[in-house]
């Protein structure tokens, strides 16, 4: 079982000044979701104090990155004196043309001080590759990065903090190819790719007394809280990765308690997984909520409402059904994206029309590459100024207009006035345009129904979303707008706070009715969620299911 402390691997990089050197250790970052320790230095000095406290506190060195000249010395010279790290894991920014015999003669990784981002990241990829100890698992892909699946894989393994390369094309006849230390596999779902890395943690187990909807910041919150706190066998279930849609978000988290200079959102859920692990909750990722259903009913006595057994019903993306029951239900699944509604919008759908916009992804443009952004909240301002950073040239489509905007900061419209992006207000997207499944262009049309057709590279649209909850209509829970309905909302019957209309199923984060947008209010709703299920409990232990975990001899095999 992982333990509390950060075992992340440690790059560092060595710039030629301190914002250079600082920036492109935040762009290391952002790539790869906070998988490693990314530390700058500003001087060959700085660099040897690092490597040597990275040494000292038993922290694994994966890469140095060194420009050619640093204020006190080369850094050529650093990175062939360095023991820290292997040569496969030495980077030069150079840009004299003498030094492209060291790749050869020292076996140091040479680029250009100011490389592509076509040529950085995959050559940084498959450094830290190369560079895994004995014992890790190696990951590579192979396929078009442009193609639907070989995004989906690409965007698995970053959120799940997974270092991998992508190298070449599948011999096979297929799309995408996934090699795991020596073992292929062809055109996977996510729950195989799952079970390869060991992300999976379910027994294969049908009886928990709390089942978790939702692997974000509510749903991993009550967790902790049921196990930790409670004592509860508690099973998370989630469609992708630790954090859910906030796992995703681009910007800094700077109002959550704790962190007084802010954390990024993917490093955030990874150690709110780590935390729900060793308080033995189990998770199992890659699958979706189907149906649930009221087991039995059993008299609470007191003029309580009825004691109920529920069962839910789950499929992974690979079909495979999954079945449990438990005393209580934590619905905590937030929302799926929004589409935008254009003709032919499906067809492109991951292979240039995206539903949420990485760090990762704004590394993979540059000042050549033409950018619509979709949407007026400050998903989709963020977004905008993320990839407007890059030098791409970003365009911000929205319904409406920026001034007097009510779903996005007034600092982030400031922001957009001043850059360079382009803002096409009482717009929408009409068609999508493409050649041989890739699209190339899109249809503007505006209120006064004129028409425009827009080139483009990749269109994002951060619209919003709406709640994945029709998988709750089966159990009559009550929903507003597809919104789950708790405490004081419930139709009839005064219920408690995050109770829903459906005794033993309650509800947090995102999902519910009234509920409020943001990842600490997230938590915090996740905490309380845990504590109006731990109240229904209490007093009415014929609920809960003593042996609960009681293995199902198929599910425990499939996920062995």
């Amino acid at each position: 079982m992982p333990g509390t402390t950060d075992r992340r691997a440690t790059i560092v990089v060595a710039g030629a000044d301190r914002w250079s050197a600082q920036d492109l250790a935040e762009r290391i970052e952002r790539y790869f979701a906070d998988a490693y320790e990314v530390l700058s230095a500003a001087t060959r000095g700085e660099a040897a104090q690092v490597l040597e406290g990275a040494a000292s506190a038993g922290r694994r060195v994966a890469a140095v990155v060194a420009a050619e000249d640093l204020s006190d010395g080369s850094g050529l010279d650093l990175l062939r004196e360095t023991g820290a790290v292997p040569p496969a894991g030495r980077l030069l920014l150079s840009d004299s043309g003498t030094r492209a015999g060291a790749e050869g003669q020292d076996g140091i990784q040479v680029l250009s001080a100011r490389p592509d981002e076509d040529d950085l990241w995959p050559r940084l990829e498959r450094m830290l590759y190369d560079t895994a100890p004995p014992g890790e698992q190696r990951v590579v892909v192979q396929g078009d990065r442009r193609s639907a699946a070989v995004y989906r894989v690409v965007r698995f393994l970053l959120l799940n903090h997974i270092p991998f390369t992508v190298k070449g094309m599948p011999e096979e006849e297929v799309v995408v190819a996934v090699e795991i230390d020596g073992r292929r596999l062809l055109n996977p779902h996510l729950i195989t790719l799952a079970k390869a890395l060991d992300l999976t943690h379910y027994s294969g187990g049908s009886d928990f007394d709390v089942v978790v909807v939702g692997g974000g910041p509510a749903g991993l919150t009550a967790a902790i809280n049921h196990a930790g706190l409670f004592g509860h066998t508690v099973l998370v279930i989630e469609n992708e990765a630790p954090g859910g849609a906030a796992g995703t978000a681009v910007n800094v988290i700077d109002n959550h308690f704790g962190f007084p200079y802010g954390i990024v959102a993917g490093e955030l859920a990874q150690r709110g997984l780590q935390q729900a692990l060793l308080k033995n909750v189990q998770w199992l990722p890659a699958a979706r909520a189907q149906e649930l259903l009221t087991l039995e009913n059993r008299a609470a006595g007191d003029g309580q409402p009825p004691l109920r057994r529920l069962r839910l019903t789950a499929r992974t993306d690979d079909d495979q059904k999954v079945e449990v029951s438990a005393a209580a239900v934590v619905v905590a699944c937030g929302a799926a994206a929004r589409r935008q509604g254009g003709k032919y919008e499906t067809d492109y759908e991951n292979q240039g029309v995206y539903y949420m916009a990485l760090p990762a992804d704004a590394e993979q443009v540059s000042e050549e590459h033409k950018i619509v952004v979709v949407g007026a909240g400050d998903t989709a301002g963020r977004a905008a100024l993320m990839f407007a950073a890059k030098k791409a040239e970003v365009t911000l489509v929205i319904r409406g207009t920026l001034d007097n905007n009510p779903a996005m900061l007034p600092s982030l419209v400031t922001a957009i006035k001043e850059s360079a992006v382009h803002v096409r207000s009482n717009t929408e997207i009409a068609e999508y345009l493409g050649t041989n499944g890739r699209l190339t262009g899109v249809r503007l049309k505006t209120r006064k129904r004129m028409e425009e057709t827009l080139p483009v590279n990749a269109v994002y649209v951060l619209i919003g979303a709406d709640p994945d909850t029709s998988w709750l209509e089966s159990a009559r829970v009550e929903l507003k707008n597809k919104y789950v309905v708790t405490g004081t909302d419930v139709s009839g019957t005064a219920v408690p706070a995050y109770a829903t209309s459906v005794p033993g199923v309650f509800a947090a984060g995102d999902v519910r009715y009234r509920g409020v947008r943001r990842i600490a209010m997230a938590a915090g709703e996740g905490a309380a969620a845990a504590l109006a299920v731990h109240n229904y409990f209490t007093g009415r232990p014929q609920v809960l299911q003593t042996g609960g975990g009681t293995a199902n001899a198929a599910l425990s095999a499939y996920y062995a």
